[in-house]
C-alpha cells in the first residue's frame, strides 16, 4: 500500500502531520500525534524523534495573491520553544511540514508544506507562528535602488564596498564630555571634518561621528555603551577611528576614498519631476 491509497479513500485515511522548524544551527521536530513519532522525512539515513504537541495549523490554500500564500501554526501558550520564536535573529526559521497515514504500512510522507517563519503572535490561549511559503519571496518585488543625488550607500557597508578594516586607525580617548564628546588627539592629524560622518569603534561597538574639530569628535545618538566608563576607570581607553564621508562623489566624499565607481548617487538628476509635470 502506497500513500496515495489512504489519502484517496474516505474510510481507510487516517492522516498525521510532522513539522520541522530549522534555523541552519539547531532543528526542532513534532508532530500532531498523540504518540512521538520515530521518522526519517528528510532521509539522513535514519529515523528521528518527531516529538508530540498540541501543534496545529490552518487550512492551506494556493492562491494568486502571494501576500495570502501562508499557513498560521498554533503552539499552546506554555510551549517553550514557541517563546524562542519571539526573540529576534539573523538566522532564517524554515518551517517543513510533512503529512502521512497511520494506515500506511510503507509510511510514506509527503511534504504539505515548506516555508519560513515571517511572523509571531500571542494569543490568549494559544502562540502563532505565520509561515510564509518558499515560493513567494522568490515572486516578490525586490528592492530598487532609490533615484538620489547623493550617494544611496552607507559608508563601509554592501554598495560601499570600502573595508573599514583598511581605512581605521588606533586612536585613544582620553576624555570624554556628557557622553557624546571624545577627546581623541589623533584626530587632531587630520584636518577638521575629516572624521565627520566617520567611526569610533569601541570593543567592537560603533560610534557615528557627527562632527570633527581638531582633537573632539562628536558622536551622534546614544553614544558608545561602555566607553565612557572606560575611560573613567582607567583614564583612557583604546579605540579605532574611521573617516567619514559626505555621499558626494568629490574630494569629501567617494573621491576622498578613491571609490568613485561605486558612486551611488544621480548628481545630475532634472528638479523637475517628469511624472508630474506635463510636456509641453
Amino acid at each position: 500500500m502506497s500513500y496515495d491509497v489512504p489519502e484517496n479513500s474516505v474510510d481507510d485515511g487516517e492522516p498525521y502531520f510532522l513539522y520541522l522548524f530549522n534555523n541552519g544551527v539547531t532543528k526542532r521536530r513534532f508532530t500532531s500525534d498523540p504518540e512521538p513519532i520515530m521518522a526519517d522525512p528528510e532521509e539522513a539515513g535514519s529515523p528521528q524523534k518527531f516529538y508530540n504537541s498540541s501543534i496545529s495549523h490552518t487550512e492551506i490554500e494556493q492562491t494568486g495573491n502571494i501576500e495570502r500564500n501562508v499557513v498560521e501554526i498554533t503552539f499552546p501558550l506554555s510551549d517553550d520553544y514557541a517563546r524562542t520564536l519571539q526573540k529576534p535573529g539573523s538566522e532564517v526559521v524554515t518551517v517543513t511540514i510533512w503529512r502521512g497515514h497511520h494506515s500506511d504500512p510503507d509510511g510514506e510522507l509527503e511534504v504539505f508544506w515548506k516555508g519560513r517563519v515571517v511572523d509571531t503572535t500571542d494569543q490568549k490561549l494559544n502562540f502563532k507562528v505565520t509561515v510564509e511559503h518558499a515560493s513567494t519571496s522568490m515572486r516578490r518585488s525586490g528592492c530598487a535602488a532609490v533615484y538620489m543625488r547623493q550617494c544611496r550607500h552607507a559608508l563601509y557597508f554592501p554598495g560601499c564596498n570600502l573595508n573599514v578594516d583598511d581605512w581605521k586607525v588606533p586612536a585613544t580617548v582620553s576624555a570624554v564630555t556628557g557622553g557624546l564628546l571624545l577627546t581623541v588627539a589623533e584626530a587632531a592629524a587630520e584636518t577638521d571634518q575629516w572624521y565627520k560622518a566617520g567611526l569610533v569603534i569601541y570593543d567592537g561597538l560603533y560610534g557615528w561621528v557627527g562632527d570633527h574639530v581638531g582633537d573632539q569628535l562628536t558622536l551622534i545618538g546614544g553614544g558608545i555603551a561602555g566607553l565612557a566608563d572606560k575611560v573613567a576607570a582607567d583614564g583612557s581607553a583604546a579605540v579605532f577611528i574611521a573617516p567619514g564621508c559626505d555621499l558626494s562623489s568629490g574630494s569629501t566624499g567617494c573621491d576622498k576614498f578613491d571609490n568613485t565607481l561605486e558612486f551611488g548617487g544621480y548628481e545630475f538628476m532634472a528638479d523637475v519631476n517628469p511624472f508630474s509635470e506635463s510636456i509641453t
